[in-house]
């Protein structure tokens, strides 16, 4: 598969978005093949763990939440800045009330701008697992087909997409 996206720029790398979109596409009526793995960029991320940078699961969402704190509160900084910041930090693709608490201090429309801006653009599992989270607190019926799209990455992204569209859960 190439790593460039539906443009067709080189170097570009796909979205997942982009990604499970594709996928869909070619069985609409099945469920993604291997949950749509491995996803674009894998050689990438993996590279990245190589050198050091393990998961770490003690840090995890709390950092998430400051990292989104400082966002909200600086609107100078951009979507793009702030999936950069989260590369490197560890996030849980399944509900945390610290991201969740995050999105909800933060005003509702910059919340959603940046949700849907991550999910369209986030070629990281943690960019787009936090654009996901914001979504699952402040989305709107305007989201539906977003968030459904992205689920279908279901192994990463199945637990966060039922939330954001049935905020019960």
């Amino acid at each position: 598969m190439s790593e460039t996206s539906g443009a067709g720029l080189p170097g570009t790398p796909t979205t997942l978005f982009q990604h499970a979109l594709r996928l869909h596409r070619l069985t609409p009526d099945e469920p993604l093949f291997r949950n749509g793995e491995p996803f674009p960029g894998a050689k990438r991320h993996r590279h990245r763990r190589q050198r050091g940078q393990r998961f770490d699961p003690s840090r995890g969402d709390a950092d998430v939440a400051k990292i989104l704190d400082a966002y909200f509160l600086d609107a100078r900084v951009s979507p793009h800045q702030l999936a950069i910041e989260l590369l490197d930090v560890p996030v849980s693709c399944r509900y945390d009330e610290h991201i969740g608490a995050a999105a909800l201090r933060a005003p509702a429309a910059r919340a959603r701008e940046t949700g849907r801006w991550l999910i369209r653009h986030g070629t990281d599992l943690a960019p787009v697992a936090v654009g996901l989270a914001l979504l699952a607190e402040v989305g709107t019926v305007d989201d539906i087909q977003l968030i459904q799209t992205i689920g279908l990455l279901s192994n990463a992204f199945g637990p966060l997409a039922v939330r954001g569209l049935d905020p019960g859960c």
